[in-house]
């Protein structure tokens, strides 16, 4: 039952917007709030131009100068969430849950001089339940916790070429987030403790970082996980903006005008990584590429391969994924729609026993960007063919239609959750998982306020009618969320 404190939050979600109705597009340099809050840069030239250049109160708030000479200042910002998901037939079972889920975040920028900054930011969420818990929510953070805590220092070199190092806690990002995101689905976001330099310009930059993973604990503050250690380094051919969008939570590559290059390598190790092989420590190490763009403005493609090996116990790895799409635009037709068609190949373990681990490890991607907004079924021992179409309702409204085919691709190993677990196992001689739709429309009112509405059902394969007692029923899921941004 929803008690006093969740009204409120209700009432102050729905109510803060009206104060910002009717607002234009940003003018300060920011073009759009970033997904990492720390990416925003509000600092004006020309100090004389802040009062001036505010649309409301929330930019007032934004390149707060706290000395008199200007050369210390800071910028303030947050966030507000508030989202439910009901799910019927959870996991093909006759079962039913809801979940509502609140979460805020607020931050703090603090630069001082042109080069030094401290980044704080806070994280508050928690849920109710109807005694069911759904895969890949995350865990709330009930008394607060920490989700950006580092300093940054920035040197300028040459021609526009600068070099940054920072320590401290920090959300992490990487490509199209299918290995590396901040998982903004998620109740609590993914975070990381550790280090990193980068160094390069706008166009082109080398990223390098050693970190350990945040884990939330419940009604206490985090804590780092000292069983498992990630590091990683990779080149961007451009800094791609993320907007802080409720809905699609990644870049549409559909927009780009032009090519997007970023190989990388990272290194995982983590005890007691658990598998359909069994439980035991991993030490795994990722090579790969992302390549992405536009072909003369009006088809855009996609490829990201990725190779995996190292260690699992006393076993090799040996594991890979490609992912490819294609898409096609039509700027001048009603509704704009982009279509585009999708392949994912994620190699599961052919044979128990036989000294090599193939199932692939996504690491720390996106919750549920890829394979459904439920967030049920994670990048391992998973084939899937998808057709999509996005279109554009009024300006503010947009829609995206996705279609998928699921299949195991190996008979000899698990359906995995996006819990660094199992979702389903058992023997069958089915690849089948089943097919599933999905129609998913983002509603911008501003700048500030978005509200996000998904239905996705999915109907079982052969797989689960034979790993499971009983019929398996088709699983049909619902999402609401409102979010406010400033």
């Amino acid at each position: 039952m929803v008690n006093s404190k969740w009204n409120i939050c209700f009432l102050l979600i729905f109510l803060i917007p009206l104060f910002s109705e009717g607002q234009d597009s940003l003018s300060w340099p920011l073009e759009s709030y970033q997904d990492r809050r720390y990416k925003e840069n509000w600092k004006l030239d020309d100090w004389s131009e802040r009062r001036s250049r505010a649309q409301d109160w929330s930019d007032l708030i934004k390149n707060v100068p706290l000395s008199n000479n200007h050369k210390i200042w800071a910028s303030f910002g947050g966030q507000v969430r508030l989202r439910y998901m009901p799910t019927v037939n959870e996991e093909f079972m006759s079962q039913n849950s809801g979940l509502f889920t609140f979460r805020t975040r607020a931050h703090a920028d603090i630069h001082f001089g042109d080069n030094f900054r401290v980044f704080a930011e806070g994280i508050y969420s928690n849920t109710t339940k109807d005694n069911s818990d759904r895969l890949g929510a995350g865990t709330p953070v009930t008394d607060g916790a920490f989700l950006n805590l580092f300093a940054e220092y920035r040197f300028d070199l040459y021609n526009n070429t600068f070099m940054g190092v920072w320590a401290g806690r920090r959300e992490l990002q990487g490509g199209h987030e299918r290995l590396l995101s901040p998982g903004n689905w998620l109740i609590t976001r993914r975070s990381f403790d550790g280090a990193g330099f980068y160094v390069g310009n706008k166009s082109d930059k080398l990223v390098a970082f050693v970190s350990k993973p945040v884990i939330p604990v419940p009604d206490g503050y985090t804590t780092r996980d000292e069983n498992t250690t990630f590091w990683g380094v990779r080149y961007e051919s451009m800094d791609v903006a993320y907007s802080t969008t409720a809905g699609f939570g990644v870049p549409s590559w559909s927009s780009f005008d032009r090519t997007y290059f970023e190989p990388y390598f990272y290194g995982l190790h983590r005890n007691n990584a658990v598998y359909e092989e069994g439980t035991a420590n991993e030490q795994r190490y990722t090579a790969g590429f992302l390549l992405a763009g536009p072909i003369k403005r009006i088809f855009n493609y996609e490829v990201e391969a990725m190779y995996q090996f190292g260690s699992f116990g006393d076993q090799n790895i040996s594991a890979y994924s490609i992912t490819t799409e294609f898409g096609v635009s039509f700027p001048k037709v009603p509704l704009q729609p982009h279509v585009w068609v999708g392949f994912d190949y994620s190699s599961g373990d052919q044979n128990k026993g036989d000294n090599t681990l193939g199932t692939f490890n996504p690491l720390f991607p996106q919750v549920a960007q890829f394979f459904g907004e439920h967030g049920a079924m994670d990048r391992k021992n998973l084939t899937s063919i998808s057709a999509n179409i996005d279109f554009t309702v009024f300006k503010i409204v947009k829609s995206r239609l996705t279609y998928w085919n699921f299949q195991r691709s190996s008979l000899n190993d698990a359906v995995y959750n996006t819990s660094n677990g199992i979702l389903r196992t058992g023997e069958s001689n089915s690849r089948d998982l089943g097919d599933s739709m999905q129609l998913s429309s983002v509603i911008t009112l501003n700048r500030h306020w978005e509200i996000c509405a998904t239905y996705n059902f999915w109907v079982p394969g052969q797989y689960f009618w034979d790993t499971q007692s009983g019929n398996a029923h088709t699983q049909h899921f619902f999402m609401l969320t409102t979010q406010f941004t400033f």
